[in-house]
């Protein structure tokens, strides 16, 4: 970063009202693990992360705020313009004026801000995605932008690093959908894809029901096996000889390679031999945010995925543990 931009992320905004948007503000309130992650980065970068979950914060209130779905669109076109404002230098919202200097210091792109955007007007059409690749790869382009951007922001410029960042966040926001299966399907959210639903032998009516709502146990614990078979950081058998990437292809049987296609496909990037590569290339506020959610799996595991009619998540002092355990 030059001097020059340094200045600019530095630099107070004419409206002086961009201070609502510097670390914490509403999207990282202290407790919650978007505060704890900004909080373990360096101090230079905390108003400029923070500014980034407020933004895609304030886009995805859209879905829970106005009930409207006309209204709900003009609200995200006026974002829409908003963002072509803000990268033409002309930024009409606080948060756009706390994020302009942010910009141009980490020459942030625009397409992971459209990529957010995008999936906000996707979720309006309330979508019935058919597999779970289809549903991943919608998290990258939410989640997983967002996980670009905040990498970006803490220096990451390498493509593999960017890759690391938008998988892992597609990766956490998969957890986040187990957590909060009770509350979409009370929304008339999706939970389920359609493969898993005909598997089931249920419609999402049928699963969104008081009744269907107490399937969720069953049904989730696959989908939280897969997720901690494939976890970024989780480290191989101690009592098993460290293999080649090479090495454990040829050693993989092909009815194992058969039965997991789609995982191999989308979550490659996160299997054991690429452990210690995939969290170096994590910047620290995507260390935080990744060990969280790992954690949160475990929590949601151990509950029996008792997540119909309540909301389980970890305390503000375990969260704080977990960012500054080493």
């Amino acid at each position: 970063m030059t001097d020059s931009a340094r200045a600019a992320r530095t630099a107070p905004s004419a409206s002086a009202v961009s201070a609502e948007w510097r670390f914490p503000n509403r999207a990282t309130p202290p407790g919650s693990s978007a505060y704890y992650s900004v909080r373990l980065a360096a101090a230079a970068h905390r108003d400029a992360l923070a500014a980034l979950f407020a933004w895609r914060a304030e886009l995805r209130a859209i879905l829970d705020r106005i009930s409207d779905p006309g209204v709900a669109r003009i609200k995200l076109d006026w974002w829409r313009a908003e963002l072509e404002r803000l990268f033409a230098g002309a930024p009409r919202h606080p948060l756009s004026e706390a994020l302009a200097p942010v910009v141009v210091a980490d020459q942030l792109p625009e397409q992971p801000f459209v990529a957010i955007i995008a999936s906000v007007e996707t979720a309006l059409q309330n979508p019935r995605y058919p597999d779970l690749v289809a549903q991943r790869h919608a998290d990258e382009q939410d989640f997983g932008a967002l996980f670009e951007l905040l990498a970006r922001c803490e220096g990451a410029d390498d493509q593999e690093q960017l890759t690391t960042a938008r998988r892992t966040g597609g990766w956490c926001a998969q957890v986040r959908r187990i957590r909060d299966a009770g509350r979409l399907l009370r929304q008339g959210r999706e939970v389920l894809t359609a493969d898993q639903l005909a598997a089931a032998g249920l419609s999402h009516q049928q699963l969104a029901s008081a009744d269907g709502r107490q399937r969720l146990p069953e049904l989730l614990r696959p989908i939280a096996e897969q997720l901690l078979a494939a976890a970024p950081d989780r480290p191989e058998p101690e009592t098993e000889p460290k293999q080649t990437e090479t090495q454990q292809n040829q050693s993989l049987q092909p009815s194992q390679a058969a039965a997991n296609p789609k995982r191999s496909q989308r979550f490659g990037v996160f299997l054991a031999p690429k452990t210690r590569r995939t969290l170096t290339g994590l910047t620290p506020a995507l260390r935080v945010q990744l060990r969280l959610h790992q954690d949160l799996l475990s929590v949601l595991e151990r509950s029996g995925f008792d997540v119909a009619d309540q909301r389980i998540g970890l305390t503000p002092l375990r969260k704080l543990w977990l960012a500054w355990r080493p």
